[in-house]
């Protein structure tokens, strides 16, 4: 921590922190909203991907039902 050669004055202070603590809670809100998307697009992803896996497995029943007819 760096010493000032000549301390704020309390109020000046205040408004300092302030100012900080409104700063760090923006950044906090920002880093939230980027893990909330990241976590939204992994979500859909996945969905993706389960939909896609169903589509092959049913291609494979349709294909083995008409398989079984032919026989």
């Amino acid at each position: 921590m760096v010493e000032l050669e000549n301390p704020l004055k309390k109020k000046d202070q205040i408004a300092l922190d302030e100012e900080l603590a409104l700063r760090l809670h923006a950044q906090e809100q920002a880093e939230l909203e980027r893990m909330q998307k990241e976590r939204v697009a992994q979500e859909e992803a996945s969905r993706a991907a389960i939909i896609e896996e169903l589509d092959r497995i049913q291609a494979m029943i349709e294909a083995d039902e008409q398989l079984a007819a032919r026989l």
